[in-house]
Parts: structure tokens; C-alpha cells; sequence
């Protein structure tokens, strides 16, 4: 009898193993749960970061095509009066004080940065200076990303005078900034316009 309740305990044993086997332990449960939950963080950044950069591409598009709007915009004004429609003084307007565009814009779809101080995500910048109250076009700033110093009269001389009456090319950066999807972005496009 001792070696059949041997053998009975032997096989009991070795069905209570197999039967303890046959599920998945605590500590399997959770290694799975801990596995399949990194997994998810992964998958959903990967979700949240195609996101924002299709959020970001919609913005830089529309920044890109509003700047091109801007420059044609610039290229088919008066040439003549395009420092003072642009210039963003309000009192050389050629139309009267505050007919002008300036030289400030909002575009559809960005938003401001939140230290933007006129709120407005879009600027042309020109070659200006203010001496004295008055804004006045000037080749002697150190500009490079606008090409100046530059002789913008023509007169072969680059000097500290005021230009806004007898510029020949007009050196021009539109500029957008706003608060993006991703965080702060811009967009920058230089232009040289040139009088026939």
C-alpha cells in the first residue's frame, strides 16, 4: 500500500501542478498590465504627436499664404506710397490719418502670442527709424537680414538721411508670430521691391 499511495500522491501532485499552471499567476497579471499599459502611453503619444503636426502644417500654411498675400499686396501698391501705406505711422497715410493698412495684420486661423502687445500675429517690417517723432526710412541701419546698410536712393551713397521720398528699392521682411498648436512658431519672408 505504501508505494500505491505513492504513486497516488505522486500523480495528485503532478495534476495539482498542471492545474496550477494552467492560468496565469498575480505577478504575470501585472507584468502583462504594466507591459500593455506602456504600450498604450506609447501609441498615444505617437496619436497626440501626429496631431500636432498636422495642427502645425495647417499653420504654417496658412502663416506662408497670408505672408505671400502680404508681399503681393506690397509689390501692387503705388511704389511710390508704399512707406507710408506700410510704415504703421497713421499721420503720413496717403489717404488721410488712418486710411492706410500700417504695417500690422491678423490672420484667420492663429492666434496672438501672449506677448504680442497689439495682438496681431502679422508685421511688415521696413528700414524705419523715429528721430525726433518722425518716422523716416533710412540706409545707414544695420539691418543685414534686410540687405543694410544699402544705397536705396540710388544716388551711389549711403548715408543718414531720410529716404522716404526718393527711395528707388525698398528692402521689406513680413513677419508672422503666433502662439501654435506645438507652441510659439514664425514664419519670416524678405522682398526687395524696386520703382521702374
Amino acid at each position: 500500500m505504501g508505494r500505491q499511495a505513492r504513486k497516488l500522491r505522486l500523480s495528485m501532485g503532478s495534476r495539482a501542478f498542471v492545474a496550477g499552471r494552467s492560468g496565469f499567476t498575480l505577478v504575470e497579471v501585472m507584468i502583462a498590465f504594466v507591459l500593455l499599459s506602456v504600450a498604450m502611453m506609447g501609441f498615444s503619444r505617437s496619436v497626440v504627436s501626429s496631431m500636432v503636426a498636422a495642427g502645425s502644417d495647417t499653420e504654417i500654411r496658412a502663416a506662408s499664404e497670408a505672408s505671400r498675400a502680404v508681399l503681393e499686396r506690397l509689390a501692387g501698391s503705388e511704389f511710390s506710397d508704399i512707406f507710408r501705406l506700410y510704415n504703421g505711422n497713421d499721420a503720413d497715410d496717403p489717404g488721410g490719418a488712418g486710411t492706410a493698412p500700417g504695417a500690422t495684420f491678423d490672420v484667420a486661423g492663429l492666434d496672438a502670442r501672449a506677448d504680442d502687445a497689439d495682438g496681431q500675429v502679422g508685421e511688415i517690417v521696413l528700414p524705419i527709424v523715429e528721430v525726433a517723432g518722425v518716422w523716416q526710412l533710412r540706409e545707414d541701419l544695420d539691418m543685414p537680414e534686410l540687405g543694410l546698410p544699402r544705397d536705396l536712393s540710388g544716388d551711389g551713397d549711403i548715408d543718414d538721411q531720410d529716404h522716404s521720398l526718393d527711395y528707388v528699392i525698398l528692402p521689406a521682411r513680413v513677419r508672422i508670430e503666433w502662439q501654435g498648436s506645438g507652441g510659439p512658431a514664425h514664419v519670416e519672408f524678405h522682398t526687395v521691391i524696386m520703382g521702374l
